[in-house]
């Protein structure tokens, strides 16, 4: 049986097919096309087949992983969305927040254009109160004319969002049914089935996004299906979720916006995976690619999680994994301001013209051309005579970067990675020290093609111990995609003081959750004996706007178990904000099931220790820290397991390469990952 994971970026498609029997692993990169993604894919299942001597028709199960949605959002490609809403809150989706988090000094900041114009934000007599009681019957009449609207403005999908909906879905149902029957091709998307919970622009603006991407997530879905029939590939599809976990293709097609930020999300999965099989429990990853770096926080082998998040500048209360994001990558491009700063990013030249040594056009210094510059990117990895892009890769630094700024082209490359480092720095420092974490006390886990170049600097500045860098950083991402459960997630939002709640309905209101998760881990067919349920509260203090997320037990809810909540709150507020308020009153908000149906995860056993410890190599002059050192180079594909290196040394791969600072070593473990250690193990033998 072959399970396989495609993660679809705006460069490169990633394909990781595995074999469930043996625990055999074959990855591959492919060119994405971009105006029509299927080609692309289906030229890499084809390779991918190939290169693990099978016919795609033995592949069992397929998960998907695509940034479409974010793509689409960002380049505003749907025009047909409407919303319907209360009469009076049509202008909710523009007003949003007062607060401006990016930059709070900047009054000229811009906002996000609303996804839905005004003339497209249409309002209906209804309201209820926020216990869900009816204050004002909904006046169906006025779907007629609104009907006749949408139909004349040829809109193909609605959002429907009514004031404190969440309480009472009464009546969205009654316009979704309205609507389906009077306009069923029209696709209706009602908040209190995408996120029943309160906050009414965060709840509008999920429920918009939605809609938004209904329309292509559908069409872009049923033609990957009639591709895989023609192929007479018969697998069980799932798409990647934000959420940690996959669904069907027909949930994926009901709830778009729950995979609207899966992107980085597989590459975490597989980390925290692998972590738990090298016995390592706390992790920080780091993923960086050409135009980004995203960084989080695994601890106790246990993934956070957030439900505030933003898709280009629109908020989505979803359950998405906790993570950093920073426009640092391999593209990023180097400059220098009015006051002669060196600055890096958040600008990328992406893979057209991308930088300079790419010979696509670029002309601005990147981050990926200081590597090259400096020795860390060996172009005998890549089999290719670089002599003539070299000089003009040198050329660039030494005019836009070094001249401007009195340094020699070398203290200038050097310049270009220390800046990029530094933002990062901040990105881990984020996840960790800003949340009472000791990065000491962690093991930096390195992937994406430029992960490590990067990673054993930051993890040395850090203090971090152990940097893992694993077997194919560049398609870990769609790695972790074939690791991931069946997951969906529901929520109810009731507020409720801890000293007076109502302990029946408080487990009324978690098993009617808890239903709605096993029923929908039935239509995904998931047997009862895989399924998980797993209960938490958003709790927080009477009077805040904020709240922490705190797992329960599975079981109803005991005198026990109301005190231990509201005492793990304290500790996990003092963890993270530096102090608690155990004197003042706290209360339940939102309520929260995670429906997690388990399925088999391959063993991975890429070999072990053989002893054969020969290995070809070259050596090449690279630069640290302003010093000039003759380095070995080594191939990745003939490091064997048990195999040990001392630094400084480059070890490059097609598609990655892995910088062992001086002082530094490494060894290869039994899962061909390089394990890099930032002190130097003087037992080490270099042969």
């Amino acid at each position: 049986m072959y399970r396989l994971g495609i993660d679809t970026g705006g460069t490169n498609t990633d394909l990781v097919l595995t074999n469930m029997e043996n625990g055999e692993v074959f990855s591959m990169k492919t060119a994405t096309t971009t105006n029509h993604l299927i080609e692309g894919i289906f030229k890499g299942i084809e390779k991918i087949s190939g290169l693990a001597n099978m016919e795609s028709k033995e592949i069992k199960e397929l998960i998907y992983g695509t940034t479409i949605v974010v793509n689409m959002i960002a380049q505003k490609e749907n025009e047909d969305v409407a919303l319907i809403t209360t009469r009076g809150f049509k202008d909710v989706l523009e007003i949003g927040r007062a607060w401006r988090d990016q930059n709070i000094y900047n009054n000229f900041m811009d906002k996000a254009v609303p996804l839905v114009p005004r003339e497209l934000r249409f309002e209906i007599t209804e309201r209820m109160n926020f216990n869900g009681e009816v204050l004002e019957d909904i006046q169906m009449d006025q779907l007629n004319g609104l009907v006749r609207e949408l139909k004349r403005k040829k809109i193909r999908s609605v959002g429907v969002c009514f004031l404190h909906s969440y309480r009472n879905p009464k009546h969205e149902r009654m316009v979704k049914e309205y609507l389906e029957e009077h306009l069923p091709e029209v696709y209706v998307s009602i908040s209190s089935d995408i996120i029943s919970q309160f906050r009414e622009y965060e709840r509008t603006s999920t429920t918009v996004i939605n809609a938004y991407m209904m329309p292509n997530m559908v069409s872009h879905l049923e033609e990957f299906t009639h591709e895989m029939s023609k192929r007479d590939i018969r697998s069980t599809n799932y798409m990647m979720n934000a959420n940690a976990g996959v669904m069907s293709f027909n949930s994926a097609i009901e709830k778009p916006v729950t995979v609207s930020d899966s992107g980085p999300i597989g590459g975490i999965i597989a980390a925290n995976y692998l972590g738990q099989q090298m016995g390592e429990h706390n992790l920080i990853t780091f993923d960086m690619g050409g135009t980004s770096c995203d960084v989080s926080l695994i601890k106790d082998n246990h993934i956070h999680f957030r439900t505030d998040s933003y898709i280009e500048g629109f908020p989505i209360s979803i359950p998405t994994v906790d993570l950093e994001y920073i426009g640092a990558g391999g593209g990023s491009m180097a400059w220098c301001d009015q006051g002669g700063v060196l600055k890096v990013g958040p600008k990328s030249a992406g893979a057209y013209p991308g930088p300079v040594c790419y010979q696509r056009g670029g002309t601005e210094p990147t981050v990926t051309d200081a590597n090259l510059v400096l020795g860390r990117i060996r172009p005998e990895i890549f089999l290719e005579d670089l002599s003539d892009v070299m000089e003009q890769t040198k050329k660039a630094i030494y005019e836009k970067i070094a001249l401007p700024l009195g340094l020699d082209l070398y203290e200038a490359a050097e310049g270009i990675i220390d800046v990029v480092n530094a933002n990062m720095l901040r990105a881990i420092k984020l996840v960790s020290v800003l949340r009472g974490h000791n990065p000491s006390e962690f093991s930096l886990v390195s992937f994406g093609g430029a992960g490590g170049l990067h990673a054993t600097k930051l993890a040395r500045e850090l203090e971090i111990p152990k940097v893992i860098v694993p077997y194919s950083p560049g398609t870990f991402a769609a790695m972790g995609q074939t690791l991931a459960d069946v997951k969906h997630d529901f929520v109810y939002t009731s507020i409720q003081n801890i000293k007076r709640l109502d302990k029946a309905e408080f487990n009324r209101i978690f098993s009617n959750l808890a239903q709605s998760g096993t029923d929908q881990l039935a239509k995904e067919m998931v047997s009862s004996e895989k399924q998980i349920l797993v209960r938490s509260c958003d709790v927080r203090y009477v009077g805040q706007a904020f709240e922490l997320n705190i797992q329960l037990p599975s079981d109803n809810l005991k005198e026990v178990d109301i005190l231990n909540m509201a005492n793990r709150f304290h500790e996990l507020h003092e963890s993270m904000y530096g102090h608690s308020l155990r004197e003042d009153e706290v209360e339940v908000v939102n309520f929260r099931v995670s429906a997690i149906g388990k399925i088999d995860k391959v063993k991975l056993n890429f070999g072990s220790q053989t002893g054969n410890y020969l290995v070809d190599k070259q050596y090449g002059e690279v630069s640290f820290d302003g010093k000039a050192y003759h380095v070995p180079i080594y191939e990745r594909s003939q490091l064997e397991p048990g195999y040990e290196i001392i630094g400084p040394a480059i070890i490059g791969e097609m598609g990655a390469t892995t910088v062992i600072y001086p002082e530094q070593s490494a060894i290869i473990d039994r899962f061909l990952s390089i394990i890099v250690n930032t002190q130097i193990r003087k037992d080490v033998n270099h042969d």
